[in-house]
C-alpha cells in the first residue's frame, strides 16, 4: 500500500496549543512535561497530524500504523480516545464515512492536493472459464460504474463494492467479471456466501465453488491458500457482509501468494484488509425534480423499470402520461434496482398508477420478485431486515434514531440527537461511522460532508423506532437538533446550511405543532428560517408558516424568541404580503422587547423597517419620524451595514415623495457603501430601487437595461430569488412601456414561477395588465386589474407609482375597447380568482381579442 503523504515541515516539532509532538525523539510533550502516551499513541497522533488536510479512513490508519499486525478496530479507538483524553475531546474529529481528522491549528499548515479523478476505461468482453451465470439480464445505467470497478480491478489485487441492499451489487460484480480482459489462464469464479451461517465453512465453500478438494489435514484456510498458490484467477466473493470478520483475514492470507489471484467482492461494509480498493455503488440515476427531461431513457432507473414490466407485459407502451408516472416511482425508490424491479413486478396487475398510489405501503407492496433470487431479495422488507441483523445493539438504536431525520444531516445533528445516556456523543459517532460503513447511511459532499438515508431504509427506520415505542421521544429530540442546527447555520450566516435543512424544518415543524404539541419548538421553526426563505424566494411558505403560529407566540416563549418572531413577521409582510398595520404593529412589538433584551442593533432594525411598512402604507411623515428616530441612535462606530440600510429606506422614502434625484442620490450613496461593505445581497436590493427610480422617472430604456443587468446578476447568486423576481416585474414594465411587447410577453411567462414562488405575482398583477391590454388579451388584463384592486383592499397597501401609471394605461386601453358591463364582470372575475389561476391564464398564448 502506498504510504500516505505528509505535510512538509522545516522542523521535526509540531506544535499545537501547549503540546509539542517531537517526531525525532517520537514522544509528546503537553505544557513542557513528557506524556505517557506510549509508541502506538505517538504514531497515531504523527499520523493524523501530518495529514491533517483530511480525514483517514480508519482501514488506512490500521495499515500504517500497525503495519504488519493483524489488529481489531477497537485498539484504534481505544488509542483516538487516549488522545482526546490528552489534547481535549475536539482534537481528533471523528468523521463518519471519512474517519479520523486531526483539528488542532498547527503553524505551517499546506494547502492539500486534490486527488486525480481516475480514469475509465472500457474493453470488450473476452470468454472466460469459471462458473458464471451462463444468462446475465442487460445491465441498466451502470455503464460508468461498470468501466470505473474493472479499471480498479485491473490495477489491483483486491476491490470492495459496497452499497446498502439492493443496490445492485451483485450485478455490476458479476458484469465486471464477465467483461473483464486478461483475467487469467484459470478464470473467473463466483462464490455466493449469503447462505452461510457458520463461518468456519467460508473456506470449503470456496472450494467446492473452485471445485478444489481440501485434503483436511491443516486448517482449512491454509490448504485453500495452498491450493490457491500460483494460479491466475478472479475470484468473486458475493454478499460478505454478515462474515467479514472471518473472510477479511482469509483474503488477507490468500492475497498473500504471488500477486496472480485478483479478489472483487460485494459487501454492505468495507472488508478492513491491507491493500483493499473501495468502490461505493451509487442508485441509478434518476431525473431530477426540476430537470428538463428529454429522454427518460437516459436514465438507468426508468430504462430499468420499463425494461422490466415489458419482461412480464411485452405489449406495455411508455407513453407520456405512463412516464410521468414512471418517473416519480423511480424517484420515490431513490433509484434502487431491487425496489424499482420489485414494484416493476407489480404492474401487470395494478398498473403504473396504481403501483404509484400505492408507494405508502412499500413493504407491503414490493414483494413477489423474481423466485430465484435470494429469499432476502424476494421483498424490499427481507432485504432491510437482513442488513438490520448484522447491526450490534447500539449501532440498531442509532439506526432507528436516525430514521426521524428527512433528507440530509449535519454531523453535530446527528450526535445531538442520537446520544442518550446509553450511548454518549462519541459512541454516538462511532456507530454513525460504523453504519456509514455499512452502507445504510450515505456520506456525500466535502470536506463538511452530511448524511442521508434512502427513503426505503428511513421508512425501514421508523418501523423499527415504532416497534421500540420510541417514535414520540425521538421526534422531539428531532425538532430540538433541527432548532439547534438552524441556530448555528444563522450564527456563521450560511444560508446555504439552512437551506439544506429545511426538510427537517418542515418534518419537525408539523409535529411540533400538531402530535408533540410543543409550542416553543414550532414557534422557533416556522421563524428562524423565514428570512432564509423569503430572501432565496420561497416568501408564500415562510409567509404562512409564520401566520400559523400566531396564536402560540404569548408570554411563555422565550424573550429572544419572541422578539425574532415578531421582527421576521413584519419583514415578511413588507410589500403588500401582509397589511402594512400588522407589520407595523409587530416591529413595535419587536422593539419593546428588544429594548427588554439590551440589543441596540435591532431596535435599530425594527425602526427602519417599520417605516418600510409605513411608505406602504403611504404615511411618508411617520416613515419620516422612524428613520429619524433610527438615526439617532448612530454614533461614529454605528456598524456601516446598519447605516447603509437606514440610507436605503432613506432613497425610498424621497422616491415615494417624487423627488427622483435626492432619491438616487441617497440610494447610490447606500450602494456605494455596500460595495465597500462587501454586503453582495444589499447590493444587489439598491441595484433594484436605482433601476426603478429610472422607470419612475420615464427612462424605460435605462431602467430596461438596468433591470438585464440585475436579473443576470440575480441569477447567478445564491439565496437571490426574490430580488430577481422583482427584477423580472420592473423589466417586464420596462419592456412594455419601451415598446418592445413580444420580448416582454415572452419574459412574463418565464417570470411566472419566480413571481408566484416569491409570492407578488398579485401584487405586480397592474404590471402584467399593461401588458396584456396592449396585446389586446383584454379579458385577462381586466382580470388582473380586478385581482390587483381586491389584492390592495385585503392588504392595505397603496402602489408605488410605476404600478399606478400601468393601471392607469390598462384601463385606457380597456375602456375604449370593451364595453363597462363587460369590463366590470371580468374585474369581478379576477377578483375571485386565484394566483394560480392567473398564472395559468398568462402562461397561454390566446389571439387576441
Amino acid at each position: 500500500m502506498p504510504a500516505l503523504p505528509s505535510t512538509p515541515s522545516v522542523t521535526p516539532i509540531l506544535c499545537f496549543g501547549d503540546a509539542e509532538l517531537d517526531r525525532v525523539a517520537r514522544e509528546l510533550r503537553i505544557g513542557g512535561k513528557h506524556s505517557a502516551l506510549g509508541p502506538r499513541g505517538v504514531g497515531l497522533l504523527t499520523v493524523l497530524v501530518e495529514n491533517r488536510h483530511r480525514a483517514i479512513p480508519k482501514h488506512e490508519l490500521l495499515d500504517t500504523v500497525w503495519r504488519g499486525v493483524i489488529v481489531e478496530e477497537n485498539n484504534l479507538q481505544v488509542q483516538v480516545s487516549t488522545l482526546r483524553r490528552l489534547l481535549g475531546p475536539q482534537a481528533i474529529a471523528t468523521v463518519p464515512g471519512r474517519g479520523y481528522r486531526f483539528m488542532l491549528p498547527v503553524a505551517g499548515d499546506a494547502e492539500p492536493a486534490r486527488d486525480a479523478p481516475l480514469a475509465l476505461r472500457h474493453i470488450p468482453p473476452p470468454a472466460v472459464e469459471g462458473n458464471l451465470p451462463e444468462y446475465l439480464p442487460e445491465l441498466y445505467g451502470r455503464e460508468l460504474d461498470r468501466a470505473a470497478v474493472q479499471a480498479l480491478v485491473e490495477d489491483h489485487a483486491l476491490v470492495t463494492i459496497a452499497g446498502p441492499a439492493g443496490i445492485g451489487k451483485t450485478r455490476l460484480a458479476l458484469e465486471v467479471a464477465r467483461t473483464l480482459p486478461h483475467t487469467g489462464a484459470d478464470g473467473v469464479w463466483m462464490v455466493e456466501l449469503s447462505p452461510l451461517n457458520d463461518a468456519t465453512l467460508v473456506p470449503q465453500t470456496i472450494a467446492q465453488a473452485l471445485r478444489l478438494t481440501l485434503p483436511g489435514l491443516r486448517e482449512p484456510a491454509e490448504e485453500l491458500a495452498g491450493a490457491l498458490r500460483g494460479r491466475a484467477m478472479l475470484l468473486v466473493l458475493d454478499n460478505c457482509e454478515h462474515l467479514t470478520d472471518f473472510v477479511g483475514p482469509l483474503v488477507d492470507r490468500l492475497l498473500r501468494n504471488d500477486g496472480r489471484l485478483r479478489i472483487l467482492a460485494t459487501s454492505q461494509e468495507p472488508l478492513r484488509v491491507n491493500g483493499e480498493h473501495l468502490y461505493r455503488l451509487a442508485p441509478l440515476s434518476v431525473p431530477a425534480a426540476d430537470a428538463r427531461i428529454t429522454d427518460p431513457g437516459a436514465y438507468g432507473a426508468v430504462r430499468l423499470f420499463v425494461e422490466r414490466v415489458r419482461a412480464l407485459a411485452p405489449q406495455f407502451g411508455a407513453d407520456p402520461a405512463h412516464m410521468a408516472q414512471i418517473i416519480d416511482i423511480c424517484r420515490r425508490l431513490d433509484g434502487i434496482p431491487l425496489a424499482i424491479e420489485l414494484a416493476a413486478a407489480r404492474v401487470p396487475v395494478l398498473g403504473v398508477a396504481g403501483v404509484r398510489e400505492r408507494l405508502g405501503e412499500r413493504f407491503r407492496i414490493l414483494s413477489g420478485g423474481s423466485r430465484v433470487a435470494p429469499k432476502r431479495h424476494q421483498t424490499l422488507r427481507a432485504a432491510m431486515d437482513w442488513s438490520h441483523t448484522l447491526l450490534e445493539a447500539p449501532e440498531r438504536a442509532v439506526y432507528r434514531r436516525l430514521g426521524v431525520f428527512v433528507g440530509s444531516f449535519s454531523l453535530e445533528a446527528a450526535q445531538e440527537l442520537a446520544a442518550s445516556p446509553d450511548i454518549d456523543a462519541w459512541a454516538a459517532l462511532e456507530h454513525l461511522s460504523s453504519l456509514v460503513e455499512k452502507s445504510l447511511v450515505i456520506a456525500e459532499g466535502e470536506p463538511r460532508p452530511r448524511y442521508r438515508m434512502l427513503e426505503s431504509t428511513r421508512e425501514h427506520a421508523l418501523e423499527q423506532l415504532a416497534a421500540a415505542h420510541e417514535t414520540d421521544a425521538w421526534l422531539r429530540r428531532h425538532a430540538l437538533a433541527t432548532w439547534h442546527a438552524l441556530e448555528q447555520a444563522i450564527k456563521e450566516r450560511r444560508t446555504d446550511l439552512v437551506l439544506a435543512e429545511m426538510g427537517n424544518v418542515r418534518c419537525a415543524y408539523e409535529h411540533a405543532r400538531g402530535r408533540l404539541g410543543d409550542a416553543a419548538a414550532a414557534v422557533a421553526l416556522a421563524t428562524l428560517p423565514s428570512m432564509v426563505l423569503a430572501v432565496e424566494g420561497a416568501v408564500q411558505e415562510a409567509r404562512q408558516r409564520l401566520l400559523d403560529v400566531e396564536p402560540l407566540v404569548d408570554a411563555t416563549l422565550p424573550l429572544a424568541l419572541a422578539a425574532q418572531y415578531w421582527q421576521w413577521y413584519g419583514r415578511i409582510g413588507l410589500g403588500g404580503r401582509l397589511p402594512p398595520s400588522r407589520c407595523i404593529e409587530a416591529f413595535q412589538r419587536a422593539e419593546r422587547i428588544f429594548v427588554e433584551l439590551r440589543n441596540p442593533r435591532h431596535v435599530h432594525a425594527c425602526r427602519r423597517h417599520a417605516a418600510e411598512a409605513m411608505l406602504d402604507a403611504g404615511d411618508l411623515e411617520g416613515a419620516a419620524a422612524a428613520l429619524a428616530r433610527a438615526r439617532a441612535m448612530e454614533g461614529d462606530a454605528w456598524p456601516l451595514a446598519d447605516r447603509m440600510r437606514r440610507l436605503r429606506v432613506e432613497g425610498l422614502c424621497f422616491g415615494k415623495a417624487g423627488r427622483i434625484d435626492e432619491a438616487l442620490q441617497t440610494t447610490s450613496q447606500a450602494l456605494d457603501m455596500a460595495q465597500a461593505g462587501t454586503i453582495d445581497r444589499y447590493e444587489l436590493v439598491l441595484l433594484d430601487d436605482i433601476a426603478r427610480m429610472y422607470l419612475e422617472a420615464g427612462h424605460a430604456h435605462d431602467a430596461a437595461e438596468r433591470y438585464r443587468t440585475l436579473a443576470a446578476r440575480a441569477r447567478r447568486a445564491p439565496n437571490a430569488g426574490l430580488t430577481l423576481s422583482n427584477a423580472l416585474a420592473g423589466l417586464i414594465a420596462a419592456l412594455t412601456a419601451d415598446d418592445e411587447l413580444e420580448a416582454a410577453e415572452t419574459l412574463a411567462r418565464e417570470a411566472l414561477p419566480a413571481l408566484t414562488r416569491s409570492g407578488i405575482l398579485v401584487a405586480r398583477a397592474d404590471i402584467l395588465a399593461w401588458l396584456m391590454a396592449r396585446l389586446s388579451r383584454h379579458q385577462l388584463a381586466a382580470r388582473l386589474l380586478g385581482a390587483s384592486e381586491h389584492f390592495r383592499s385585503a392588504c392595505e397597501t397603496v402602489r408605488d407609482v410605476i404600478e399606478q401609471r400601468c393601471r392607469e394605461q390598462a384601463f385606457a386601453l380597456l375602456r375604449a375597447a370593451v364595453p363597462e358591463e363587460r369590463l366590470a364582470a371580468w374585474q369581478a372575475l379576477g377578483a375571485e380568482q386565484s394566483e394560480d389561476e392567473l398564472a395559468s391564464a398568462l402562461s397561454m398564448r390566446e389571439p387576441a381579442a
